[in-house]
């Protein structure tokens, strides 16, 4: 388990064009960095070839930039990252930017299980894109829960300066939350919220935005936060034009607007699990029933997957993977399995129960029969039966 330096705002949109934000929690954020792997890695757009050595390559690409040695604060190789071609600063930009969505709506929300898949807006199934708009402003993930769907719009900025989250909003964010707002009264009040990730030379940090009576925020974990924050005090603001969203300046990177659509399935979970598939629904495949293409891309990864040893098994499941180093800009400080189950394993326990068992050593994410594993690379790998005992042992 690792962390980020997060902030929680509560915001509430007023009358003439008028707003206002508070903090009402700061501090380490508990997040899994194999979760913030998994979740970009294992994105697949069925209209091209499925391969798990490409997402083995992506994986090792994104640990190559980012550092989180065991139970530390995520960092960011800064130097390598300006050295880079923009290209790859916005593939950076963009997996810590979706990745952190994601990893700290985990740690955040008390969501159960949903019965439906987590999609991008960007590709949406027909039977959903039939409810939303089909241009203009949308947010980027889609998260499907028992207490209905809840939007999340995930925003990535470079930021050079010392303070690496800073003291008042900025006005891009400003007009960011306007046209959320604006998105969400569209459709019918749509609940939603913002995770806005700065990178930079100070490292990784994230604000996340609750608008003020959205389910979004109706469990919040806080156990995380600092006693002394959440003073309360409100930030007025001007919302701005709520228009096309404006260039953030030289030391901004791309926003987050993913064209491959984001796989998986729902359901953040707290104390409950949550199960994802890697889900790239097309729109000329309207008949095929969702659970239907998901398990086809799983196929085609565990087909395309070296095989491992015999002894490969999980809860006696056999498992195609195996361990690559995160070496692309020298000796590697993590290694990464990114691998696949031949069939859906037994449910696991609560994530932060699985997080707390994993400290220090390695991390780990299972969502239905795909599995991702990060550790550092000093450390042992972790053996089958010690990665059982922490996704399955109910104890």
């Amino acid at each position: 388990m690792n962390t980020v330096k997060a902030r929680v705002w509560r915001f509430e949109p007023r009358s003439s064009g008028q707003g206002a934000a508070w903090i009402i929690g700061r501090g380490q954020l508990p997040v899994g960095l194999a979760r913030l792997v998994h979740i970009n890695a294992l994105a697949c757009d069925l209209k091209g070839v499925v391969a798990l050595q490409t997402k083995e390559l992506e994986a090792r690409l994104l640990l190559s930039y980012v550092d989180a040695p065991g139970g530390s604060p995520l960092q960011l190789d800064h130097p390598s990252l300006m050295a880079s071609s923009r290209h790859i600063r916005s593939f950076v930009s963009e997996c810590a930017g979706l990745g952190l969505l994601t990893a700290a709506s985990e740690a955040l929300f008390l969501w159960t299980d949903g019965t439906h898949q987590l999609h991008s807006f960007d590709a949406l199934p027909r039977p959903l894109s039939k409810s939303y708009q089909g241009s203009g402003v949308r947010p980027d993930l889609l998260f499907h829960v028992p207490e209905g769907p809840i939007a999340g719009e995930a925003r990535g900025r470079y930021r050079k300066q010392k303070e690496l989250l800073p003291k008042r909003l900025l006005s891009e964010q400003r007009r960011r939350l306007a046209q959320l707002t604006a998105w969400s009264a569209a459709h019918g009040d749509h609940s939603y919220f913002m995770s806005w990730v700065y990178v930079g030379p100070a490292g990784v940090a994230v604000d996340i935005f609750i608008p003020e009576g959205s389910a979004s925020g109706d469990t919040l974990v806080t156990d995380w936060a600092d006693a002394e924050d959440g003073d309360g005090q409100e930030q007025p603001f001007d919302w701005g034009e709520p228009k096309a969203d404006a260039a953030s300046g030289p030391n901004a990177l791309p926003s987050n607007q993913p064209s491959l659509a984001m796989g998986a399935a729902s359901g953040v979970a707290g104390e409950e699990i949550t199960e994802f598939e890697p889900l790239a629904l097309m729109a000329e495949e309207p008949t095929r029933p969702p659970q239907e293409i998901a398990e086809d891309v799983v196929r085609k990864l565990y087909e395309s997957a070296p095989e491992s040893d015999q002894e490969a098994t999980l809860a006696g499941i056999n498992v195609r993977g195996r361990w690559v180093p995160a070496d692309a800009l020298g000796p590697a400080k993590h290694e990464v399995m990114v691998g696949v189950l031949a069939q859906r394993p037994p449910r696991q326990v609560a994530i932060r129960e699985r997080m707390s068992r994993s400290e220090g050593r390695f991390d780990v994410c299972l969502d239905g029969r795909l599995l991702t594993v990060v550790r550092p690379a000093a450390a042992p790998k972790p053996g089958w039966r010690q990665l059982e005992r922490v996704l399955f042992d109910p104890r």
